[in-house]
């Protein structure tokens, strides 16, 4: 009988909006729907215990509890994150990877927090100067892989050509995706199109066996055109943000006019099927997990306001990852391409 050697991921479980309620849960179901996973639960022990005291025996075994005594706020400053973050849950889960005792880390907590701390503890790939967060959009046919979503607001042309490199490799390994075709985000579809950075990393990426189709639209997102958008921190954030509040108002809107007549109640009834399928389709937990691509291990950031349900997908997303050896082929490939840079 073989031995099954455990993916170990480090929860940051005080991370998000609602913190242990929902983290320590969604480690459960991660750990029924994965058997392969084994979780450290990073936090308050005495609060972790409590909550615990209803778990199997076989999921209880296969999870650990390292003590924290702080929480990093969401509006904590980079320099502060440093000074006295030390002793805090999301400190001690990307300490757990950089110690070799994890093999990647997942917290709901502040994206510059995560940007920070991987950079300092677990530290960037060689040649990559900047890591890049990555979401997983809803399009018409399946999603989009956007990327980078606001850890980079300022980046130069060899550090958008690094990022579809990045997308391309994460999409290929763990979503499946057979030679995932990339686009560039542009004003417009012409090469004469867009400022200068965009046409110079426009033509490094014709230059690289990507499946690169060209410039892109903000459209071209939500229409499937691309598996992987490529963009800014400052554009991706905006994009990302923007659409979750399209399908925020999109949805309240659809909920009045279905209850403004006894007709238009009756038509909701009928077609209440059709419409829970859609909205479980559109539903952002069902791909909640970004990972921070570019780091020497593997790190995603999880939706603030995730449900148990959108947590658990992004333990599941990290296990993934850890298997695949993300980090490892993304180096290869930046070397393989000779897209190593230097500040």
């Amino acid at each position: 009988m073989s031995v099954i050697t455990p993916t170990i991921l480090a929860l940051d479980a005080h991370g998000g909006d609602q913190g242990l309620d929902v983290s320590v849960p969604a480690a459960l179901n991660a750990l029924e729907t994965d058997k392969k996973l084994s979780i450290i639960l990073v936090g308050d022990e005495s609060k972790i215990e409590c909550l615990l005291s209803g778990a199997s025996i076989r999921s209880r075994e296969r999870i650990s509890i390292q003590g924290a005594d702080s929480i990093i706020p969401m509006d904590a400053k980079p320099a502060a994150i440093l000074r006295r973050g030390k002793a805090s849950s999301m400190w001690n889960a990307f300490e757990l990877v950089a110690q070799g005792k994890a093999n990647a880390c997942i917290s709901g907590g502040s994206t510059t927090a995560m940007m920070v701390l991987g950079v300092k503890l677990i530290g960037t790939l060689p040649g990559i100067q900047r890591p890049a967060l990555m979401a997983y959009v809803p399009n018409i046919k399946s999603y989009t892989s956007l990327l980078d979503l606001g850890a980079n607001l300022n980046v130069s042309a060899e550090q958008l050509v690094q990022f579809a490199v990045m997308g391309s490799v994460t999409a290929s390994l763990v979503k499946g995706v057979e030679n995932p075709s990339v686009g560039l985000l542009n004003v417009g579809h012409e090469d004469s199109k867009g400022h200068d950075l965009v046409r110079e990393a426009h033509g490094m990426l014709h230059e690289l066996p990507l499946n690169y189709l060209g410039f892109i639209e903000g459209h071209d997102i939500f229409n499937g055109k691309v598996d992987i958008a490529v963009c800014d921190g400052f554009v991706g954030n905006l994009i990302l943000k923007s659409s979750e509040g399209l399908a925020r108002m999109i949805l309240k809107d659809l909920k009045t006019t279905l209850d403004e007549s006894f007709a238009s109640r009756l038509g909701a009834f009928l077609a209440g099927p059709a419409l829970r399928r859609l909205l479980v389709r559109r539903d952002p937990s069902s791909h909640n997990g970004a990972p921070l691509l570019g780091l020497n291990g593997v790190a995603i950031k999880s939706h603030g306001a995730a449900d148990c349900n959108g947590m658990t997908r992004a333990i599941l997303e990290a296990g993934r990852e850890a298997r695949q050896q993300v980090p490892k082929r993304i180096e290869a490939s930046i070397r393989k391409y000779h897209l190593e840079t230097t500040e």
